[in-house]
């Protein structure tokens, strides 16, 4: 179901430009993994040409002073990507999916009628995997002002 109020909608555009990315299945909300599942396993089963997953969520949403200025919403995200080791250039590959993908997400709101600007979006890579587990995990945050001006 869409959102109606503006930061579902611009979750409901993050999710779609997400889609976009070759090998990359994007969901909505916290993925929250029971304790008998391998994350690992899950993400290693996936074929060459699903190369990762995806999860994106509303972290919080920061209010102005005055209504007609906008607000900030913050968008927190995972990306779980598997790796092929019998590569060189696999770190490489696995960049340039995490830039394609942060890509998406700076200009999603571009072309669209969501008055939303963004201005600010960072990754990491999570240190409980590694890239030799043929897992990496990378934790996103994108900021966007939200609102009537959405001026930068």
């Amino acid at each position: 179901m869409a959102g109606v109020r503006l930061p579902a909608i611009l979750l409901d555009l993050i999710t779609a430009s997400a889609n976009a990315v070759t090998g990359i299945q994007a969901y909505q909300g916290k993925k929250i993994w029971d304790e008998d599942t391998s994350v690992e396993a899950e993400v290693r089963a996936l074929t060459a040409e699903e190369q990762g997953r995806a999860w994106f969520w509303i972290k919080n949403r920061t209010s102005q002073s005055y209504p007609w200025q906008p607000y900030q919403v913050t968008i927190g995200g995972e990306l779980l990507l598997r790796l092929d080791r019998g590569t060189s250039s696999v770190m490489d590959k696995a960049y340039d999916k995490i830039e394609d993908l942060c890509a998406k997400l700076e200009n999603a709101t571009t072309f669209s009628a969501v008055p939303a600007v963004p201005f600010g979006l960072t990754w990491e890579a999570i240190e409980d995997g590694s890239p030799e587990d043929d897992v990496m995990r990378i934790s996103i945050t994108a900021n966007y002002k939200v609102g009537p001006n959405c001026e930068v």
